[in-house]
């Protein structure tokens, strides 16, 4: 599994679709499969009330797939409380799902902001997403070395780098 982290709006699924579809590899959505494992219709609300589990579900949901070779997951290493506070996602759920590579997609504030904007129809603060992106990118740091694993971090809109980096994990 290649696990591909960013915060909301960054363009996670979109670029993980297309990466998919190059590489003729599956993809899948950690919302969508939480969604889907609760039984509930998806939803936009970036402010989850229920984390810990909702990796539970994510867990359960990956078990049941049947995949051989690689496959794609975006989804986040941080998230967004009811309360708009920044909340790791137990270290408990990465062990359990076993991601190979961890690759964290980035972009600048204002991009997020304009996409949350199109998308959703509303904004989130600056400074918000500023410290959401950082701990996205220090806490898959912190997961890539207690697993032992390969960590990236990609710019979203490179896609000649990302590309690049997918060539070398799947070949």
């Amino acid at each position: 599994m290649i696990f591909f982290g960013g915060i909301h709006g960054v363009g996670k699924t979109s670029l993980c679709k297309d990466l998919a579809t190059l590489h003729e590899i599956p993809h899948f959505s950690a919302s969508k499969l939480i969604s889907n494992e609760k039984e509930e219709v998806y939803s936009r609300n970036k402010l989850i009330p229920d984390i810990e589990q909702n990796q539970d579900f994510l867990s359960n949901s990956l078990n049941r797939l049947t995949i051989s070779g690689w496959f794609l997951l975006d989804g986040h290493f941080c998230l967004l409380n009811q309360s708009s506070e920044i909340t790791r996602i137990p270290f408990e759920t990465f062990s359990r799902i076993s991601p190979t590579i961890i690759i964290v997609l980035t972009d600048l504030i204002g991009s997020i902001q304009e996409r949350f904007s199109q998308r959703d129809g509303y904004q989130f603060d600056s400074k918000l997403l500023e410290s959401f992106q950082t701990a996205e990118i220090e806490y898959a740091r912190e997961i890539s070395n207690h697993l032992n694993i390969p960590f990236f971090v990609a710019q979203s809109g490179d896609t000649m780098s990302i590309r690049k980096i997918m060539s070398k994990i799947i070949q």
